[in-house]
């Protein structure tokens, strides 16, 4: 029993603790020591390239490109089941391009996706 009045108290003052700190830093009026607001970034965005079939077996291509003025800062792809995989997913000149091959019985979709920011 006294050890359960123990964790109750411990527990009680950390608490309290707790909310005196929080209730410091609401009320801190030391405007000079926040800290600013970053900048915004430039905006990214992302474009998705069309659907590609890969056959059963076989692999394929899909790539989509930045829109003009824009460069890619990463990149990726989406597909259309669990039997298909990228074997290579990269940037290449202006947009992002990914190799797939599918291991299943049935054809599958690829779609290459690119992030682009004005440089």
């Amino acid at each position: 029993m006294r050890r359960g009045r123990t964790l109750v108290l411990i527990t009680a003052t950390i608490a309290l603790a707790g909310m005196a700190t929080a209730g410091a830093a609401v009320h801190d009026d030391g405007a000079a020591d926040k800290p600013r607001a970053a900048e915004p970034l430039a905006a990214h965005n992302q474009v998705e390239g069309e659907n590609v079939t890969v056959a059963p077996g076989s692999q394929n291509f899909a790539s989509v490109t930045c829109p003009a003025g824009q460069v890619p800062t990463g990149g990726g792809y989406r597909t259309s089941g669990f039997d298909i995989y990228a074997t290579d997913s990269y940037a290449a000149g202006n947009g992002w391009s990914v190799f797939a091959k599918n291991i299943g019985t049935t054809a599958q979709q690829v779609r290459a996706t690119v992030v682009c920011t004005v440089p």
